[in-house]
């Protein structure tokens, strides 16, 4: 290379570095900025050193004047057209989730509980700027509003608002995120998909709605925390606007007037005559009741499940497909169909639900209400009915044992009367352990069990498949980390291509 190629390339990437400390005062480094412009004036110094007598002024009014006008254009139009494409991007924003797990994309129960808010409901998010969970916050909200002109939101730093802090009662280690429509309140725990809609739920619920569970007859507690417990069920029914209380009927001669639904689940001895004939008064004006059994166990209701044309046999249902063995690691934890024919199954209909241990349900011919079975099992399954051979010889079809698809959960409803009574709707299920501790987190496993319940108490605006917690694939950097980043991407790596395509453009041009 010649010294006037030397010179000419020398000059130019003098002059990129020079340039560019514009954008490397952005950082904030005065030694960055000051290397960088003393090495781009040593650049240009070098450059003049090496050029002839008089190669400057032909460079800026010979064919380098031409080019370089042509070149500033073609800078102004892509400045322009980028200017144009952020203007249709900021008026006709759109987005796309690209993701795995698709973390950026409201699940459709969200997206029908947004449409169907008929009142406008503000959210009050105490985080302050510097919270860890401010930009999560603020990216679900925008998510939240961009589907809905009725959710509205806005954050209140506790710091800043100590009054409103002190209005809303906000703690440090309580919910931080309140959603007012009205007179109404709820709360969010935390800033999550399945927090906020849970939330948005009980605030746009129109009335109370309280369920029971029976007590007495070796029920888990609704409270209970075990593995066999119901606890996260309950939790979750608390968080869709549902009040969960135990029911006595052994101290109590009938269902309170406040029950919405009383679910009778996982009963291991029967329920007395008085208890059962509570049950039938409490439908009979209106109520709805959840019988969830369990084979080889009489709950006392056959009586009153005949009466909605339901029986349940006494077998188990055993179901040999590698696919059922994948959970209970035994044949007799099948995996079940959801119904598309029901308004309980219908969003589940595509979703599989692990139930422990079931016995087969059978809807009565002749009966006063036709039930709807809503859970089938496979066709490989069958109902064994010598349920103690299962533990001692292995599962094995004998003759005159019923081939599946076998019915294990079913729903009922009986019609208003002309007398004037009320319609009433029973749920029954062969199984009571899927929505247990243990099993709830399994397939459709919770989203079946709220929907039932959900339909029992007459909401069934909450009859959809529910939001999960979905974790993201992330990068944790440190501050030093981050700054070294943005530095090399946005600084380095463009001046560097810059000065280097200017340099291989003149030594080009040179030949």
């Amino acid at each position: 290379m010649n010294k006037t190629i030397a010179s000419r390339v020398l000059g130019v990437l003098g002059l990129v570095l020079l340039l560019s400390t514009g954008v490397t005062v952005l950082f904030g480094n005065a030694q960055l900025v000051a290397g960088k412009a003393i090495l781009g004036l040593a650049a240009i110094g070098a450059g003049f050193a090496l050029g002839e007598t008089g190669g400057v002024k032909r460079f800026f009014t010979g064919r380098a004047a031409h080019y370089g006008f042509f070149t500033a254009v073609s800078a102004l139009l892509v400045v322009v057209l980028l200017g144009i494409a952020n203007w249709a991007v900021y008026k006709r924003p759109r987005t796309w989730d690209l993701t795995k797990n698709r973390i950026f994309t409201l699940q459709e129960d969200t997206v029908r509980t947004l449409s169907a808010l008929k009142d406008d409901v503000q959210v009050l998010a105490f985080y302050g700027q510097a919270d860890a969970a401010y930009p999560q916050a603020q990216d679900l909200f925008r998510r939240y509003a961009d589907r809905s002109p009725r959710f509205k939101f806005r954050f209140v730093d506790p710091y800043k608002a100590p009054e409103e802090v002190k209005k809303y009662a906000i703690t440090e280690g309580g919910p931080r995120i309140v959603l007012l429509r009205g007179k109404e309140e709820a709360r969010a725990r935390e800033p999550s998909e399945e927090a906020l809609t849970n939330a948005l739920a009980k605030v746009t619920r129109s009335g109370p709605r309280k369920i029971y569970f029976t007590e007495g007859h070796g029920e888990p507690a609704p409270a209970d925390g075990s593995p066999k417990g119901y606890s996260v069920a309950v939790k979750q029914l608390e968080g869709e606007g549902f009040e969960v209380a135990p029911l006595s009927l052994l101290e109590k001669a009938d269902v309170p007037e406040d029950a919405s639904a009383v679910l009778v689940a996982g009963a291991r001895k029967p329920l007395l005559d008085p208890e059962v004939q509570a049950l039938r008064r409490y439908a009979a004006r209106g109520g709805h009741v959840g019988v969830f059994l369990e084979p080889e166990v009489n709950a006392g209701l056959d009586g009153f499940l005949k009466e909605y044309g339901i029986e349940a046999d006494e077998d188990m249902v055993v179901d040999p497909s590698p696919v059922s063995r994948l959970f209970g690691g035994s044949p007799v934890t099948p995996i079940v169909r959801p119904s598309a024919a029901h308004e309980i199954t219908r969003d589940l209909a595509q979703v599989g639900v692990a139930l422990p241990t079931t016995r087969s349900l059978v809807a009565l011919t002749g009966a006063p209400v036709t039930p709807v079975p809503i859970a089938l099992s496979g066709r490989e399954s069958w109902g064994e009915t010598n349920v103690r051979s299962l533990y001692t010889s292995g599962a094995k079809h004998d003759e005159g044992e019923k081939s599946g698809p076998l019915p294990v959960a079913m729903a009922a409803e009986k019609p208003a009367a002309a007398d004037g009574s009320p319609k009433s709707r029973v749920v029954a299920v062969g199984d009571s352990e899927f929505f247990s501790n243990g099993y709830q987190q399994l397939l459709g496993n919770l989203d079946f069990f709220m929907n039932a319940a959900s339909w029992l108490a007459e909401r069934e605006d909450r009859i959809t498949i529910r939001p999960r917690s979905r974790e993201a694939s992330r990068l944790f950097l440190s501050e030093a980390q981050v700054s070294t980043l943005k530095f090399l991407t946005i600084d380095v790596l463009p001046v560097t291509l810059l000065g280097l395509g200017l340099a291989v453009w003149l030594v080009r041009r040179s030949r």
